[in-house]
């Protein structure tokens, strides 16, 4: 059961990859017509860091030895989430249009942060619930795990709910900062 769950967790996470390449493509040959945004960028690349860790981390799943359907459903809900954080943070090119990045991070910022907001709600809870059945998360292991996905969910809500821009910048550098450091320490146990 563990091979169809990560084929149906790949195509989801396949078709969100698709949304941030697709954007970033248009932004790029699009280039002479926008008006860029760091924090568009910043959160995109948040949303790709963050797409790579949860597609690397299915492969904790493999000593689950029984699934029911709602530890299917459980574990697609995350990733239904990831392609929300990812496609609503991916701005679409109108062809001849101006690309104002910087209007859609305004208009659509607290779209995309709730996405990462209930996905690191989600994955809070993912810990516990799978706190024994992971490979290289046992007993108490799932609290520090949470540890750093708590200042995500923070960081996910003060990016998107906060007034002072430098506010959303320390948000998305501390979601990009504890991102980096899921890859970085990432270690698939066999």
């Amino acid at each position: 059961m563990f091979e169809q769950i990560t084929i149906l967790l790949s195509f989801v996470f396949a078709v969100a990859l698709t949304h941030l390449l697709t954007s970033a493509t248009d932004l790029v040959l699009g280039r002479q017509r926008v008006r860029f945004s760091g924090l568009l960028t910043l959160w995109m690349v948040n949303a790709l860091i963050g797409l790579v860790v949860n597609w690397l981390s299915i492969w904790q799943l493999h000593i689950v030895k029984s699934w029911s359907v709602a530890d299917v459903l459980f574990q697609l809900a995350p990733a239904v989430l990831q392609y929300f954080a990812c496609s609503l943070v991916s701005m679409r090119a109108d062809s001849g249009a101006p690309l104002d990045m910087q209007a859609f991070y305004i208009s659509q910022r607290r779209a995309f942060t709730g996405a990462f907001a209930a996905m690191m709600a989600v994955n809070l809870l993912q810990n516990y619930v799978y706190r024994d059945s992971s490979a290289g998360i046992s007993g108490n292991d799932w609290i520090w795990e949470d540890l750093l996905v708590t200042p995500m969910l923070a960081a996910a809500l003060i990016g998107g709910w906060a007034r002072p821009v430098w506010l959303q910048w320390a948000a998305g550098l501390v979601m990009v900062a504890a991102e980096m450091y899921f890859l970085v320490t990432f270690t698939i146990t066999v």
